[in-house]
């Protein structure tokens, strides 16, 4: 987060703010995903016991965290009261690329399946894909303000253009394992038919390539130059090296799939068995292609 040696009683007053602002962020992070759901979040989850509402509330929590991790990257600011100013509304401006980045892969990728009335319904399958969603979507944010070196509130326009990019590549990716599921399923189904039928396997296995691809895209960050001077030119940058990682962990994923599971109808096991251990196998592969191109390549 911030220098930890050479601490003083100012820096200490900021970690304070900014402590206390984060967690008034995840508390009203529960009302908002009850305003937004129309339901009382406590109904859902302590008297129906809803987990699949519970785990997309998990993901709203997951989500905002990691988009902190970006926010809390940089330096204090010059003042408490902006250091306040800037967390507090970076962070609410967090919540609400969130949940467009959200809606956006929920309409546009999936449109012939309400993942809402579906988790309401306590599908759990439904909850796997949108944690996906969110997850994916919070990590691109974080992407997105650690790749913008810019300071303050000069570095927002372009943060909030690099995630509609990073957005647009999630939506490609999506699309992607819409494509291949309807090519390898032997019943002709849909992806969006397995959702409303509850496979959960194929969830945890869409969740964990969407979200293993989004950390991939991560790598743009220590490969793309971002150049104050030239937004446009570093914005094409962005754009370029994103598809490109993106490009490299679907090959990446591929072959080690194939090489772990060697021998294994996947989509078999996981479209028509419902294979939850190959579904989730798969996933860690996503999940470990993903992290390690962040690492190796990402800033």
């Amino acid at each position: 987060m911030h220098y930890i040696t050479g601490l003083t009683a100012w820096s200490i007053q900021a970690l304070l703010i900014d402590f206390i602002i984060i967690v008034a962020l995840f508390v009203s992070l529960k009302y908002i995903k009850g305003w937004v759901s129309n339901l009382h979040a406590n109904d859902e989850i302590t008297e129906k016991d809803n987990f699949a509402f519970g785990l997309s509330f998990a993901a709203g929590l997951a989500g905002l965290a990691i988009v902190l991790t970006g926010i809390t990257s940089g330096a204090f600011a010059d003042s408490l009261a902006q250091e306040a100013t800037q967390m507090a509304g970076y962070g609410l401006i967090g919540i609400a690329l969130i949940k467009f980045g959200h809606f956006f892969q929920d309409k546009v990728t999936l449109r012939k399946v309400n993942l809402h009335d579906e988790i309401i319904k306590e599908n759990i399958t439904a909850a796997l894909v949108d944690f996906g969603h969110v997850v994916s979507v919070a990590i691109v944010i974080r992407s997105a303000l650690i790749w913008v070196l810019t300071e303050g509130w000069h570095g927002l326009p372009i943060v909030i253009v690099a995630f509609i990019i990073g957005n647009l590549c999630l939506l490609l990716v999506s699309q992607y394992r819409i494509f291949l599921f309807r090519r390898t399923n032997r019943n002709g189904d849909c992806l969006q038919q397995a959702i409303t039928d509850n496979n959960i396997a194929v969830g945890i296995r869409y969740a964990g390539f969407l979200i293993g691809s989004a950390l991939a895209l991560t790598a743009a960050t220590g490969i793309a130059p971002y150049v104050a001077d030239n937004i446009t030119a570093s914005l094409v940058y962005w754009s370029i090296t994103a598809l490109i990682s993106i490009a490299a962990f679907i090959l990446l994923h591929l072959i080690m799939i194939k090489a772990i599971l060697s021998g294994t109808d996947i989509s078999d096991e996981i479209n028509r068995q419902k294979n939850i251990g190959v579904a989730t196998i798969s996933a860690a592969v996503s999940f470990s292609i993903g992290i390690t191109m962040a690492t190796l390549l990402g800033a």
